[in-house]
């Protein structure tokens, strides 16, 4: 009999979890990142968050005052129970969470409202046609002096697909010593299977197709990599 649910996902966001504690997709350096260009944005913001997760690599950066809405998306609706609980704190702040995938959400999003959509290790999960429906509808949707963050796995320039699912998974294999045999085997298959990544430049010409004109690098750790888009 195979495992229900809930017991599924325990199990993954507990190893996920475990990543995040041990920094081994360096979420400490990008979200420093992260936290100082969203310092210089005091607000209140209206925020798009895409594979939102819990929600916590925002809560615990944004402060009291700066949301006036929160909008967050993820496909699973025990991810988004915990987002609740890591967004109470934020009071009286409008939020919305939807179990949906993360382009139906930006396609009914209304046009020129959020000043910032936000996404995290999400983007590389998708086609590279969907990658450009992404930045197209970002667009759409953000205001005039709105921005995307963007926080992804990318490949090097001039490194192919097999070659970074290679790369990465030698480093899971040989580096991740904070994880188990088991729960590293589970992180290279969720690699082979589900990873897409694009490179930088490629990400970019996606962005000014869709009429982004500022495209800079927050931060860089290996593969993982953040990136701002404006215009």
């Amino acid at each position: 009999m195979s495992a229900d649910p809930i017991t599924i996902f325990r199990k993954t966001w507990g190893t996920y979890q475990k990543v995040i504690s041990h920094n081994l997709m360096f979420h400490r350096e990008i979200t420093a990142a992260v936290a100082q260009l969203l310092a210089a944005k005091p607000g209140p913001l209206r925020l798009l968050d895409l594979g939102c997760g819990d929600a916590s690599h925002l809560s615990k950066i944004l402060r009291p005052g700066q949301l006036a809405e929160y909008c967050g998306c993820d496909l699973s609706p025990f991810a988004l129970d915990e987002a609740r609980k890591s967004l109470e704190s934020f009071g009286g702040v409008s939020v919305n969470l939807c179990c949906e995938d993360m382009l139906a959400v930006l396609r009914q999003a209304p046009a020129s409202h959020f000043d910032i959509v936000y996404s995290s290790y999400a983007l590389h999960h998708l086609a590279t046609e969907e990658k450009q429906v992404f930045f197209d509808e970002c667009r759409r949707a953000l205001r005039d002096n709105g921005c995307v963050i963007l926080v992804d796995v990318m490949r090097d320039e001039g490194q192919a697909r097999q070659e970074y699912l290679y790369r990465y998974n030698r480093t899971v294999r040989t580096q991740w010593d904070a994880l188990s045999l088991d729960e590293r085997n589970q992180v290279q298959e969720h690699i082979r299977s589900c990873d897409f990544p694009e490179t930088p430049s490629l990400l970019q010409t996606l962005a000014l197709s869709a009429g982004f004109t500022t495209c800079r690098r927050l931060e860089k750790q290996t593969w993982h990599e953040a990136w701002r888009y404006e215009g």
